[in-house]
This record gives C-alpha cells, sequence and structure tokens, in this order.
C-alpha cells in the first residue's frame, strides 16, 4: 500500500470514496504484508479522518469500529508523532475504545507532553465521544 498518496488527496471526497479508502487501509492493516510502520498508518487514517470530518457526516458504523480498534491498538504512550495523530482521529471519528483506551492510559507514568495531549483530547471531548460534531450544533 502506497502511504503517502494520503497525503496528497483532495480536502473534500464523497462518502463513498472515503469508505472505500478506510476499508483499504483497513485491509492493509489486517494483512500486515506492506511493511508500513504504525506511524504510517496511524498517518494515513488521520488525512482520511480529517476528510471524513469535513463530510460532517458520522462514518459507517462498521468501518468505525474497525478503525476504532486499529488506533486502540496502535496506541504507543513512547511516540508523541503516533499519539497525536491518534488522538485527532479520535476527536474527528468519535472513537469510544480508543477514548476508553486514553482514560486508562492517563493512569500511567507519561511524559509531560503525551500526558498533556491526553488530558486535552479528554477534557475535550468528555461526554461528547460518539458525536464528533456536537461542538458545532
Amino acid at each position: 500500500m502506497d502511504i503517502s498518496k494520503f497525503n496528497e488527496l483532495p480536502d473534500t471526497l464523497s462518502v463513498e470514496t472515503l469508505e472505500a479508502l478506510f476499508n483499504e487501509v483497513i485491509d492493509a492493516y489486517a494483512s500486515k504484508k506492506d511493511n508500513v510502520s504504525n506511524i504510517e498508518f496511524s498517518e494515513a487514517i488521520y488525512q482520511l479522518s480529517e476528510r471524513q470530518w469535513n463530510t460532517y457526516k458520522i462514518l459507517d458504523e462498521k468501518i468505525k469500529h474497525k478503525v476504532d480498534i486499529i488506533i486502540r491498538d496502535l496506541l504507543d504512550p513512547n511516540s508523541y508523532d503516533l499519539m497525536d495523530n491518534a488522538t485527532s482521529i479520535i476527536a474527528y471519528l468519535g472513537l469510544p475504545e480508543s477514548y476508553k483506551a486514553l482514560q486508562e492510559m492517563i493512569k500511567e507514568n507519561l511524559s509531560d507532553d503525551i500526558q498533556e495531549l491526553i488530558e486535552e483530547t479528554i477534557e475535550e471531548l468528555e461526554g461528547n465521544i460518539e458525536n464528533p460534531y456536537s461542538g458545532l450544533e
């Protein structure tokens, strides 16, 4: 899978195109045969999540659940870049499992920058995790 193509996508895409691209990333993650790093997966999902958020439509539940599990599995408190991508994805898509994992992770001994990033995300999303558009209503 060519991860670089996700950085070159137009700012707006149809829901159908986004769903196909999300499924492509999900399949690539499941097969793990392309030697794509966790940070590259998080970057591809971040790019798609940002465009999904701009549709003002909640992502298909099945796809959302699969992405949620991937992001939960990718969470790594030792990588600021990965956590930065993950917290944005959690906010853009409203991922409850990943959000719960962040809430558990905050109890660990984390670096100050990771601790702050997670605290800001939890504070921003508390009570509204299922609806990424709650602040716009």
